[in-house]
């Protein structure tokens, strides 16, 4: 399969066209004044990739962004997040984060748990696997990138390429810890009582065609 998408640094291969897999609108934990955040995800594959693009509906004049370095606290900024599980009846997951910077936050969770969770402090170094393309205009800003699924095999070796009718376990998120007015929101609704994402029990799924 191959696509082509105009960008400005990175080589995630997409459309220009934007048809979401994934509508990004329920606030579990709104307050009754809060503004509503939307947001939006697509994603495609091939025999050697699953391809990420995100896009948060958010004006550029309200963005926030200011962690620079793999691993840091991007969910503190504008984020968009996406969590998945490699093995679809295992609760390990991996969680995606990025910011409109194209910075990353990368985790594993071998044991399904918030408390299991790491950040894969080795992947610092390796730019030439995850290289996020960023785009910011007017009233959205969208981040694209590439999960090869010979980085899935390195934590999760059971994982088998994707064959069509398959099911992918996952959740998408939008939030920003740091925002005046904090705010999170996701794909397939989340039953905890605190802004909690880490929950892969509360996943969502996709079948891939």
């Amino acid at each position: 399969m191959i696509f082509k998408y105009e960008r400005k640094k990175g080589d995630v291969p997409f459309q220009k066209e934007f048809c979401p897999s994934a509508e990004i609108n329920v606030m579990p934990w709104k307050k009754t004044d809060d503004p509503v955040h939307i947001a939006a995800a697509q994603l495609k594959y091939d025999s050697e990739n699953i391809y990420v693009r995100m896009r948060a509906y958010e004006r550029s004049s309200s963005i926030l962004c200011q962690r620079q370095e793999f691993g840091e606290s991007v969910c503190c900024d504008s984020c968009l997040e996406f969590f998945f599980a490699p093995i679809y009846d295992s609760n390990q997951y991996f969680n995606f984060e990025v910011n409109p910077a194209g910075v990353f936050y990368i985790g594993f969770s071998e044991n399904g748990t918030r408390k299991g969770s790491r950040l894969l402090t080795e992947l610092a170094g390796e730019t030439d696997i995850f290289r996020a393309s960023t785009r910011i205009e007017t009233d959205f800003w969208e981040v694209s990138y590439r999960i090869p699924f010979s980085f899935i095999r390195r934590y999760a070796p059971n994982f088998r390429t994707p064959r069509q009718g398959d099911v992918l376990r996952c959740n998408f998120y939008t939030c920003c810890d740091d925002a005046a007015e904090p705010y999170y929101s996701v794909w397939h609704n989340v039953t905890a009582p605190h802004p909690d994402y880490h929950r892969p029990e509360c996943f969502g799924s996709l079948t891939f065609e």
